[in-house]
């Protein structure tokens, strides 16, 4: 039997796919991190800065962002590691 692929749609409803920059909550903090498994029911976030770590988020709880405020804030985040 074959998988049905999981389909998942951010907080404004932009579906969301592995590699696509997200935003999402962390305690009191705004993290920006990468779609990195998509889980029936929860999403897999491997968070840019490695100062949480990776963790798991409903759907919901995320926003989809590109531009080019997002590529120069990855560029300088993967520059400094």
């Amino acid at each position: 039997m074959a998988k049905i692929p999981v389909e998942h749609k951010d907080l404004f409803g932009q579906p969301l796919e592995i590699g696509d920059c997200v935003v999402y909550p962390r305690s009191t903090n705004m993290m920006v991190g990468i779609v990195a498994k998509l889980n029936p029911k929860m999403i897999g976030v491997k968070g840019v800065s490695n100062r949480w770590g990776d963790c798991n988020k409903y759907p919901t709880e995320l926003v989809k962002v590109a531009g080019a405020e997002v590529t120069m804030y990855l560029l300088k985040k993967t520059a400094t590691k």
